[in-house]
C-alpha cells in the first residue's frame, strides 16, 4: 500500500525542551577580530513557545546588538576584537512545543496554484519569494520529476506532500561524507546522497517548479526518541525540513530525511528561501589561517 495514503495520527500535547548548540572554531593561529550573524535563537510562533534563551561566546565580544531578520527570525550579531586561537559559541534554549493544527478537508494541489494566482497583491507578492529559484534552490528538471507522478490530477496536497517526503527518504542515502554547505543541488540529485540540508533543498525546488510556495526551514529534532519509536535520522545536530504553502490552511512542515510530518518532536529556529538565509553562524574573521570547526547539539526534554 502507498504509505502516503496511510490515517494521518495528531501528535500529543505540547513538551518542553532544552537545546544546547555548541559551535567552535580552532585556527592554526592567532585571529585578529570576528564578527558573526548567528540563527541560533528558536523562533516564536503560534505552536512553539521560547521560555528562555541564552547566548554565550568566549572570548567575550566587544560588541553584540539581538534583532530580527528579514523573514521576521530572531537573529544576534556580535564582535570580537581581541586576538583569540578559540572561538566558542554556546546557545542555551529552554522551549515548549505544541502541536500543529490538523488540516481535515481535501486540498486539492492544483486549487492552490491557481488560488495563489489570484490572491490579493500583498499575499501573493509574499509568497512570490518562495517561488521563484533561490540561490541554493535552482528550479531543476531533475527535481521536479521526482514530485510530478505524486502530485496526480485531484490529489489532496497534503497527502502529495508526504509522498514526495517519503520518496526522497526511500530513494537517496542518508550520507555526512558526501556533500559540505556549498554542494551543487544537481550534484545531490546524480549522486543521490546527502543530509537534510540537501535534501530540504531538493524537496523545495521540486514544489516550487509546480508552483508551489515552499520554504527552507532550520532548527533541532528530539534527541532521545519515547519508548518504542525509532530514533530519527539528524538528532545531535542541527536540523532541516521543508515549509510548504497550503493555501487558507496555511504553511505545512514535513520532513523529507524521515519521510513525515513535522510535530512536537521539532523544534523550529528560522526559515528562509534556503539555507544560505539561515546559517546557524555566518561572519568574517581576520587572520587565524586554516580553521578547524566542531558543532555539538542535544535536545532533552524538560524534566
Amino acid at each position: 500500500m502507498d504509505p502516503s495514503h496511510e490515517p494521518i495520527v495528531e501528535p500529543p500535547a505540547a513538551r518542553r525542551y532544552r537545546v544546547v548548540h555548541e559551535t567552535e572554531y580552532r585556527y592554526e593561529w592567532a585571529a585578529d577580530s570576528a564578527w558573526q550573524l548567528a540563527h541560533l535563537r528558536p523562533r516564536p510562533m503560534p505552536t512553539q513557545r521560547l521560555l528562555g534563551h541564552r547566548l554565550q561566546v568566549e572570548p567575550q565580544p566587544a560588541e553584540s546588538v539581538s534583532d530580527l531578520d528579514y523573514f521576521g527570525n530572531p537573529i544576534e550579531r556580535f564582535a570580537v576584537l581581541s586576538a583569540h586561537e578559540r572561538l566558542l559559541v554556546r546557545s542555551l534554549a529552554e522551549v515548549e512545543v505544541g502541536r500543529p493544527d490538523p488540516v481535515r478537508r481535501p486540498l486539492p494541489w492544483e486549487e492552490q496554484v491557481v488560488a495563489l494566482r489570484t490572491a490579493a497583491p500583498g499575499l501573493r507578492w509574499g509568497l512570490a519569494q518562495f517561488v521563484l529559484a533561490s540561490p541554493q534552490v535552482p528550479l531543476l528538471p531533475a527535481a521536479a520529476a521526482l514530485a510530478r507522478p505524486i502530485f496526480s490530477p485531484g490529489r489532496d496536497l497534503r497527502r502529495a506532500l508526504l509522498g514526495l517526503a517519503q520518496r526522497i527518504r526511500e530513494e537517496f542515502r542518508f550520507d555526512p561524507q558526501a556533500t559540505q554547505v556549498g554542494t551543487p543541488l544537481a550534484d545531490v540529485l546524480a549522486a543521490r546522497r546527502g543530509v537534510c540540508q540537501d535534501f530540504a533543498h531538493l524537496m523545495v525546488s521540486a514544489l516550487r517548479a509546480l508552483g508551489l510556495p515552499a520554504r527552507y526551514v532550520s532548527g533541532y529534532l528530539l534527541t532521545d526518541p519515547p519508548p518504542g519509536h525509532p530514533r530519527l535520522v539528524g538528532a545531535d545536530a542541527s536540523h532541516a525540513w521543508v515549509s510548504a504553502w497550503c493555501g487558507d490552511a496555511g504553511w505545512v512542515d514535513i520532513d523529507p530525511t524521515n519521510g513525515r510530518f513535522v510535530d512536537e518532536s521539532f523544534v523550529t529556529v528560522a526559515w528562509g528561501r534556503d539555507y544560505g538565509d539561515v546559517a546557524p553562524l555566518r561572519g568574517v574573521v581576520r587572520g587565524g589561517g586554516r580553521q578547524q570547526l566542531a558543532v555539538r547539539v542535544t535536545v532533552a526534554p524538560h524534566a
